[in-house]
């Protein structure tokens, strides 16, 4: 069996394998450590799970392991503590290999050549809050030197303890399109350097390799959507630190698609990616797969908004008037516990036909004063009527 067809069968079974009880906006420390206990349990001797040791509040970081190969693999997610998108990817992962029936055998054959370490939720601490940074506000994903968190120690600690042939960097991007043009990037891929040189060692052409077996078995799906994520050496991130270490290392940036608000199909992309890519590690036939799956892919590019609103005509009271398009990106809130008010800000005005919005819609020629669209200026949707009420056609 290949690693697409893998990928094929993955992407049809995926709903009877969801976790869906999780999702986005319950992705927390104490609901997440619920779940794996139960699959644990679970499984029959199938999985393990070891406490590795706690956040700085105090919360409980912990490692799954299943498999008996001798190829080890480590993947840890959500060290970023607002991109929940692998974890849940994760735990759909690990429901998948407790509960799988026997038409999967395949997944016997990788268990079989492989030890997988899971480290879901490495910042749960920020999960908490539903931000990027640590208690501390610190970047984690900047502190795989120094190691100042206790939670980047614990991640650090564990490749060295582990020795782990290959990892999994887990992570969500902002908003981006492939390369110039108007795709939305639903999943961008790196195989991080570890020199400003860039070089090209065996360890990094080894995650190169098993980059390119991702963007081929994806590209069934998701053909034009897959970017790369650039790859300018960052000697203080774990992706670029870990390829030095001697894990050979990917990056895969969960981005977005058209009307997914919760990203519900771009975690069935992760899970179909990471588990058809551990069984070509497994049997080694990533080692096959041809570079320029991943050598061609684009840069993330910048030409999407989370809304666009088309053919709108912008009036001055000089008289002036002309059909635009209007391109807003919708704010996070600043406390995301809270209850509210959704804000945009509006970021361009004018021909939008070479951008495209993760929601359009048609503005069937309303008039706007101009004076009455502020550009980069934060506002409740609700102040912004002309535009709430668009929204709300």
């Amino acid at each position: 069996m290949t690693a697409n067809a893998v990928a094929r069968s993955l992407f049809s079974s995926y709903p009877a394998y969801r976790c869906n009880e999780l999702g986005p906006k319950n992705c927390k420390h104490g609901l997440l450590a619920g779940t794996v206990r139960n699959l644990v349990a679970n499984g029959n001797g199938l999985m393990r799970m070891e406490e590795l040791g706690r956040s700085l509040e105090g919360r409980a970081i912990n490692l799954i392991s299943c498999g008996t190969g001798k190829r080890k693999v480590l993947l840890w997610s959500q060290m970023h503590g607002d991109e929940s998108t692998a974890t849940l990817a994760m735990m759909d992962m690990l429901n998948f290999l407790v509960h799988r029936g026997s038409h999967d055998r395949w997944a016997d054959e990788m268990l079989a050549t492989v030890t997988l370490y899971f480290l879901p939720m490495l910042n749960p601490d920020g999960a908490e809050r539903v931000q990027r940074h640590t208690a501390v506000n610190i970047d984690m994903n900047r502190d795989a030197r120094v190691l100042a968190t206790p939670e980047a120690g614990l991640l650090r600690d564990t490749q060295r303890r582990l020795g782990p042939h290959f990892g999994f960097n887990l992570h969500d991007q902002a908003l981006s399109t492939v390369g110039n043009s108007k795709a939305v990037t639903a999943i961008a891929l790196l195989a991080p350097a570890l020199d400003d040189r860039k070089s090209i060692p065996p360890v990094r052409a080894r995650a190169k390799k098993v980059a390119a077996t991702i963007a081929n078995s994806l590209g069934q799906f998701i053909k034009g959507h897959i970017a790369t994520y650039d790859d300018t050496y960052e000697p203080r991130a774990f992706g670029d630190c870990m390829q030095a270490w001697g894990t050979s290392t990917v990056l895969i940036e969960s981005g977005h698609w058209p009307g997914d608000k919760e990203k519900t199909f771009i975690r069935k992309l992760n899970y179909v990616a990471l588990l058809s890519s551990l069984f070509a590690i497994g049997n080694t036939s990533y080692q096959q797969t041809k570079l320029h799956h991943y050598s061609k892919l684009q840069v993330n590019g910048k030409r999407a908004y989370d809304i666009i609103i088309r053919d709108v005509v912008l009036i001055h009271p000089e008289g002036w008037s002309r059909t635009v398009d209007i391109g807003m990106m919708i704010n996070p809130p600043e406390n995301a516990a809270a209850e509210e008010v959704p804000t945009v800000t509006v970021k361009e005005i004018g021909d939008l036909t070479t951008h495209s919005g993760l929601e359009e819609i048609p503005g069937r020629n309303m008039h706007f004063p101009s004076g009455s669209i502020s550009i980069e200026k934060p506002l409740p949707l609700d102040n912004f009527s002309p535009l709430a009420q668009a929204l709300q056609a």
